[in-house]
């Protein structure tokens, strides 16, 4: 038993380093995922990687066939895209209503880093601050789903942005500036306590991103 905590850790360390390889296309979309040969690249016994690959699996990262194994999420098409935006439409504008009536003076301080973090990272400086662009988008969304206090909708919610890095490759110019500034309307409405505005907010700014990335996904980037 006293193992469990330190096997447990493992698996954690070994899932982020798979994440981190699956997202930045270091494995790339499509591709076989080799249990082994992993295994070995990280430096640890096969367990724990399969059990970070079952946890991709569960976040949609990575496919598993019978007989065949894993292999890395390809890149959505044109319909898993419009799939993707139809579940945030449904389910990120009810976070952000809910989250109007719940919001903490926490929550908000953190909205605000993660928007300041964006506003500091340039799409054009390359892809470093790129990431660091998209990796706090991600983290503004989920903290609108946790502040909701719907753990089941949270946690969808955070499935589904694990698929924010399959469109990565199609970020263009002006995108940054436009989604700071509907970032901002959402915490305005959240600071007010107003669900409806809230919710407003992020129904526009989903419908926005989308119009945004559309263009990029229909003629494959």
């Amino acid at each position: 038993m006293a193992d469990t905590p330190r096997r447990q850790v493992l698996t954690d360390t070994v899932y982020d380093m798979i994440h981190h390889r699956l997202v930045e296309h270091e494995i790339e979309p499509g591709s076989k995922v080799n249990i082994n040969a992993l295994a070995v690249d990280l430096d640890v016994s096969p367990t724990p990687v399969r059990e970070a690959l079952a946890r991709l699996e569960a976040d949609g990262l990575v496919l598993k066939r019978s007989l065949a194994g894993y292999t890395a999420a390809p890149l959505l098409s044109g319909a898993g895209f419009d799939d993707l935006f139809e579940m945030r439409l449904l389910l990120e504008p009810a976070a952000a209503s809910r989250a109007a009536t719940k919001v903490t003076a926490a929550d908000l301080a953190d909205l605000d880093e993660q928007l300041a973090a964006m506003r500091a990272a340039s799409p054009d400086a390359g892809q470093p601050v790129l990431r660091s662009f998209l990796k706090h988008d991600e983290l503004f969304h989920a903290r609108i789903a946790t502040a909701s206090g719907n753990l089941l909708m949270a946690d969808t919610l955070r499935r589904l942005h694990s698929h924010a890095h399959l469109y990565r490759l199609y970020f263009r110019d002006g995108i940054a500036e436009a989604t700071c500034q509907e970032h901002q309307r959402v915490i305005d409405a959240l600071r007010d306590r107003d669900p409806d505005t809230a919710a407003a907010a992020m129904r526009s700014h989903l419908r926005r991103a989308k119009d945004r990335l559309t263009p990029a996904i229909s003629d494959g980037g």
